[in-house]
């Protein structure tokens, strides 16, 4: 084709044609210009569809963790209301109440069970490896905080009630020395039920254990929430990509 072009100017040269020339020449520019704007254009749209299709991939496996992420805060949030719900009873024991071995034995264990967060992000490092580039920033921003900020300080409270309970099993002077049988989130059976100086230092425990476990409670299930817009709003821009 480029030779076709270069005889057919060098023939209108030899012919003495020189506006004719200067015409020939000046559309050939511009043929040309308008090839290579076509080809950025079909690059860019090559390009974009590219971004597109990596920009699905990295929001579908953030929706995946996400919901992941909601299935363990479900299982621990569970594990706070069975708590909060035996601290009233147990209060009650320990301000003169009786209470019967079983009942006693069912409260104790669900205040003394907690659940691990192992939080899921793998997705949310992929997407920072690559610059956090997603086409709806506001969305970029709502990724970052629930990531960086939301589910750190979810986990920093989930932990601290993890603390407080492996405090009590690991502390043989404390409130486990009033137990004949402990077995971790099944069995726990008091000695003498009715020991003063074990109802005293399960109320001081209950006393501050109960606000650490509804403020968690609480947090919990504010993230919740968060987590399920975060999904919704994910969900919608899948489809707009799609």
């Amino acid at each position: 084709m480029i030779k076709l072009f270069r005889n057919i100017r060098q023939n209108l040269l030899n012919q003495g044609k020189t506006t004719k020339y200067f015409k020939y020449a000046i559309g050939e520019i511009i043929l040309v210009v308008i090839g290579i704007l076509i080809a950025l254009q079909i690059n860019n749209w090559n390009e974009n569809q590219k971004s597109k299709k990596d920009e699905r991939y990295i929001l579908t496996e953030v929706l995946k963790n996400l919901e992941e992420d909601a299935g363990l805060v479900d299982d621990i949030l569970h594990q706070r209301q069975k708590t909060k719900k035996a601290i009233f009873p147990l209060l009650k024991y320990v301000n003169s109440k009786t209470m019967d071995p079983d009942s006693l034995q069912f409260h104790l264990v669900n205040l003394l069970t907690f659940e691990r967060y192992y939080p899921i992000n793998n997705a949310y490092e992929i997407l920072k490896s690559k610059g956090l580039q997603l086409s709806d920033n506001e969305l970029t921003t709502k990724i970052s905080r629930y990531y960086d900020y939301e589910q750190p300080k979810m986990s920093s409270s989930i932990l601290d009630i993890e603390t407080s309970i492996i405090n009590i099993y690991n502390d043989p002077n404390g409130i486990m020395r009033f137990f004949s049988l402990m077995k971790k989130d099944e069995h726990i059976v008091v000695k003498n039920p009715n020991d003063p100086i074990f109802k005293d230092e399960l109320s001081f425990f209950l006393i501050a254990f109960q606000d650490n476990n509804g403020g968690t409670l609480e947090k919990l299930l504010l993230f919740k929430d968060i987590n399920k817009s975060l999904k919704e709003q994910l969900t919608t821009e899948l489809k707009k990509l799609n």
